[in-house]
């Protein structure tokens, strides 16, 4: 589940991945990088996507246009995942908000548009009510608990209840997705001082 892993915006690139893969394999034994394309494996020049694993165990995978780390199934290795992402900048970059905020708004104005059909059912309409307010407040305990030190046991309770909520309140609930989204960059955006992030804001 892509809100349980640190994500980071990069475009897939070979070079880089090979690069990464070389530096964190000085520091964690027994990794494997493995070239993908449309979830198939494939020879590094046909590949779109990559994933570094130790066993059975993912601890970074490159998508065409963004990827993740997984630090939290890492265990002893943990602390190398890390020191090695931030040596090569990813995540870096400043997330924007403005497409998650444009989103919730008009995600409320569905909700607040379609209140008044319900309410010939006080049955249907207190269902609804309830999942909509499930679904704000699961949404805001998902950003808050990316800025939070929280254990990884604690975060994987709270995207459960977050992704029943979404599915409850019906589809327009994924308006809220680019908000998360957003907020889990956020998280090793933080990695970096902040007096020398202007320039790559985005």
């Amino acid at each position: 589940m892509w809100f349980l892993k640190l994500l980071f915006k990069k475009k897939f690139d070979a070079e880089f991945v090979t690069g990464f893969f070389q530096v964190l394999s000085e520091r964690i034994a027994g990794l494997e990088l493995v070239w993908k394309k449309g979830g198939s494996v494939v020879a590094q020049e046909s590949a779109s996507s990559a994933v570094i694993k130790k066993g059975k165990k993912v601890l970074f995978s490159q998508g065409p246009r963004s990827g993740w780390i997984d630090p939290f199934i890492a265990g002893d290795d943990r602390q190398a995942l890390m020191d090695v992402t931030q040596q090569f900048q990813l995540g870096r970059e400043k997330p924007s908000y403005l497409l998650g905020i444009a989103c919730m708004v008009i995600y409320l104005v569905i909700v607040f548009g379609t209140l008044g059909m319900s309410e010939r059912d006080a049955t249907i309409s207190m269902i609804y009510n309830i999942s909509v307010i499930a679904a704000l407040a699961t949404t805001g305990l998902m950003v808050f608990s990316y800025r939070a030190n929280w254990s990884h046991n604690i975060r994987s309770v709270c995207a459960t209840l977050w992704v029943l909520a979404i599915i409850v309140a019906a589809l327009s609930s994924v308006l809220l997705l680019p908000l998360v989204w957003a907020a889990n960059r956020q998280q090793l955006n933080r990695l970096y001082p902040q007096d020398s992030q202007n320039s790559n804001t985005e």
